[in-house]
């Protein structure tokens, strides 16, 4: 996992805010489909000026149940808003903890981050005294240095701990292949993000055809080679498969693998040219 982890650092700590939708979920926070979030873009001067509102990002809730696994001790939910232009460009970001505690439990929120490298921040400063009642803290200051999961942390009153992820990275480059035909050129790219508390994987075909150009696209796949072992999902683009005359993308994604050793993360893709052969890209990060 080093190289995926060291990748999406990387990529992480050098992207601009990205747009994405609304998503929630009750319960158990778990991967969920993922979302089309725009590309990570630098925010233009004028936007940082324009009129904004808060919209809501996402919110994931958990309920909690005692030693006993039967009595509910309540439920805490992790909400985070984006904070749009009204030319649609995302300026910030912003995150609170909501906690419904039940049966006489106490709750207790610490600390938060955001997952774009920074350090903790305290949900309540100087800290947050226990909750046996329905408590919402304040958000959190405008986060701005990238769009990232937003961790809440804390702990119950018998000192056991909790802590949930809401909202995702935008999709980043960790490695690319390009090659320029007579036809045009196409692009197959490993991309990297963080959705809640899952990293994720995927692999983007593109192609910017010339004048006349075309290629027809075969397939795309994401996967990775761990200790020999090879796992992966390949999407087959064309059934039957069509010419592209126009500027052309596709993508396929899924969950990145925890492995241990000496590991390959990789983005292929296969399309024909013209002239009847067909060409395999692969981009890849290892370590």
């Amino acid at each position: 996992m080093r190289a995926f982890t060291k990748a999406l650092v990387s990529a992480t700590a050098a992207a601009g805010i990205a747009a994405t939708g609304n998503l929630a979920i009750t319960g158990t926070a778990m991967a969920a489909p993922s979302p089309g979030p725009r590309s990570a873009v630098a925010v233009p001067p004028s936007d940082l000026s324009a009129a904004t509102t808060w919209q809501a990002m996402d919110t994931v809730c958990k309920t909690y149940t005692a030693l006993d696994g039967v009595t509910s001790q309540g439920q805490i939910c992790a909400e985070v808003q984006k904070r749009v232009t009204d030319t649609g460009s995302v300026t910030g970001y912003r995150g609170r903890v909501v906690l419904s505690p039940l049966n006489g439990y106490e709750m207790k929120p610490a600390t938060y981050h955001w997952n774009t490298g920074e350090g903790l921040s305290e949900v309540c400063a100087g800290g947050c005294a226990p909750q046996a009642g329905a408590w919402t803290s304040a958000w959190s200051p405008v986060h701005t240095a990238g769009s990232g999961p937003y961790k809440v942390q804390g702990e119950f009153g018998d000192g056991s701990l909790w802590d949930l992820h809401a909202s995702w990275g935008a999709w980043q480059t960790a490695d690319q292949t390009c090659l320029t035909y007579t036809a045009g050129k196409v692009c197959v790219r490993y991309e990297v993000r963080s959705y809640r508390d899952t990293p994720q994987e995927r692999s983007r075909l593109t192609y910017t055809p010339v004048k006349g150009g075309y290629i027809i696209p075969i397939s795309i796949g994401v996967g990775s080679e761990i200790d020999g072992s090879t796992t992966g999902i390949t999407r087959t683009l064309c059934q039957p498969c069509t010419k592209q005359t126009t500027p052309y993308s596709a993508t396929v994604s899924r969950d990145t693998p925890n492995p241990g050793g000496t590991n390959e993360y990789y983005a292929t893709a296969r399309f024909e040219h013209p002239n009847g052969k067909t060409s395999t890209l692969k981009a890849a990060i290892t370590g």
